[in-house]
């Protein structure tokens, strides 16, 4: 579908430049009209669809502050260029009032013109795109029954149903699991990333994630294998497959097939537990459970991962872990003494003690290294470590051992939050504290023109842990890092304002940002004026 443009400017010249200079066939855009002014420009806009409106502002008849707030109410995703030849700010805040894309400031090249038009024309067809696939999610969900065959599988996966009853109900909503033998598959994503959308018709956003997860999965099996596909109760997508024990190798190899096909579609990362193949539809149960016990061993093998049930190995005795004294004894001093590279050392021992002994329950894992815990921050409390003075009185580092989703994110945890204890330490016996913040101001005071000042670059300027210097800056200054350069940046343009007599825009960029618009915007919103009405007063 092509996307369309309306130009308005009452400058004859501007007019005929833009139409006839402009190669629109080739940006794949369509030049609806050129009109005078903005009343010329409101009748084109009511005979039919417009994506992109390109105006001016000061124009005859109607300006073009009305047009676009005219515009917006005929076309509600209409994207809008303001175009000016005024540099004044007044005119960028009204922009906002209907959300205008960019507000361009003449003169201006050909070059500049063609680059804001492509960004207005991708985010169009991207707009088109996200609505397109929502329409036909929608559609699927309201054509179907989804929420009574998803019980009646629910019931057969959780051994809820003998053999015949659950014949009887699959017959009754014409799914067909027909085979002798099955297994099945839980698929997970490994980040629940709700799309901004929020609620759509009464549908949650985490529904729709889940619905095409299950839509990608069901065309994915629907050439290679029969299967049946639904949503399960834990924000995870259970796969009944049909499969004959001569079919076994096959079978647990496509899954790996699947994860790839998944990501390269969707963006999205997911572990798959394998239940093994089980007799009979009142097998998929026991296959059902294997496959959950698989997905929780995603916590020793990491995240992305397809684990078969046989991979996992299932001990009567595991075996027992010592965690060696002296390797406590080493990391704690490590910490007194600053030592980064000695912590992730005797992390590392510890963790391979831990994943060299032969089938240890996860549960077990998380109880041994609370334990772990418990002693070396108890000799650390003996040097004047307290952990509320770094995270706060709530904090609770036994608690933390129960959320690490894998071995790999529990031992980076520890790590930062051992090294974070370093920092603290000494810092305190050394009372460093004033003096690193003093050195943090007067770098801001002398950087604040760097566009891409963080708190992250300020931090590695300073040798130290980034989370562990934002709670300090914030402690000592009473403001957050950004708030602080926010300030200071404010008042650098507060002083050119009074005191030289440069453009906004050139202010702009001297404070360290780029965009006139959104100085202008944040200026106000600290000053309660914007940058022009602060000059002339």
């Amino acid at each position: 579908m092509t996307v369309k443009l309306l130009l308005a400017d009452d400058e004859l010249i501007i007019r005929d430049g833009i139409r006839n200079k402009m190669d629109w066939s080739g940006m794949g855009i369509e030049l609806v009209g050129a009109a005078e002014n903005g009343k010329v420009a409101l009748d084109m806009l009511k005979n039919g669809p417009v994506d992109i409106l390109l105006t001016d502002i000061h124009m005859p008849y109607m300006d073009g502050i009305q047009l676009c707030r005219e515009a917006r109410k005929l076309h509600p995703n209409i994207k809008i260029v303001v175009l000016s030849g005024y540099e004044e700010f007044e005119f960028a805040q009204q922009a906002l009032e209907f959300s205008a894309m960019k507000y361009m400031l003449k003169p201006f090249t050909s070059r500049e013109l063609e680059q804001i038009v492509l960004q207005a024309k991708q985010e169009v067809t991207g707009h088109r795109r996200a609505e397109s696939t929502l329409q036909l999610t929608m559609k699927r969900l309201q054509e179907s029954f989804p929420l009574l065959r998803e019980k009646v599988l629910t019931r057969l996966v959780e051994g809820r149903m003998n053999e015949r009853e659950a014949r009887q109900k699959l017959d009754s909503l014409e799914i067909a699991l027909t085979g002798e033998r099955f297994a099945v598959w839980v698929v997970e994503p490994e980040t629940v990333t709700i799309p901004s959308a929020g609620a759509q018709n009464g549908v949650d956003a985490g529904e729709l994630l889940l619905l095409m997860l299950r839509d990608e999965i069901e065309g994915f099996m629907r050439n290679r294998r029969r299967a049946v596909v639904f949503s399960g109760l834990n924000a995870n997508i259970v796969c009944i497959v049909e499969g004959d024990d001569g079919e076994l190798p096959h079978l647990f190899d496509l899954p790996e097939t699947l994860k790839a096909h998944v990501f390269a579609s969707l963006d999205m990362p997911v572990s798959i537990g394998l239940g093994g193949v089980k007799l009979g539809l009142e097998g998929i149960a026991g296959s059902y459970q294997e496959a959950l016990e698989a997905l929780e061993y995603r916590f020793l093998i990491g995240d992305n991962s397809v684990i078969p049930v046989d991979y996992i190995n299932f001990e009567d005795e595991p075996d027992q872990v010592t965690i060696s004294e002296k390797h406590i004894e080493k990391l704690t001093t490590a910490v007194r003494l600053g030592n980064k590279a000695g912590i992730r050392g005797e992390l590392d021992a510890v963790f391979g003690a831990i994943r060299g002994s032969a089938g240890l329950p996860i549960s077990d894992i998380k109880l041994y290294m609370k334990e772990f815990l418990a002693v070396a921050l108890r000799q650390l409390l003996q040097s004047g470590v307290r952990l509320k003075e770094i995270y706060g009185k709530d904090f609770d580092p036994y608690s933390t051992v129960d959320h690490y989703r894998t071995m790999d994110d529990m031992q980076r945890g520890l790590r930062t939050m051992f090294a974070e204890i370093s920092d603290f330490v000494r810092d305190k016996r050394g009372n460093k504290t004033r003096s690193v913040i003093q050195r943090a101001v007067e770098y801001i005071d002398v950087h604040y023109r760097i566009e891409d000042l963080s708190i992250n670059r300020l931090s590695e300027e300073l040798q130290m842990n980034t989370s562990y210097f934002s709670r300090l800056f914030k402690q000592e200054m009473g403001c957050t890092f950004t708030e602080y350069l926010t300030r200071t940046r404010i008042e650098k343009a507060k002083h050119l304002l009074r005191g030289t007599t440069m453009r906004v825009s050139e202010i702009t960029f001297e404070v360290g940002l780029k965009d006139p618009f959104y100085f202008s915007t944040l200026f106000k919103k600290v000053t309660g004026v914007n940058p022009t009405e602060y000059r002339e007063q």
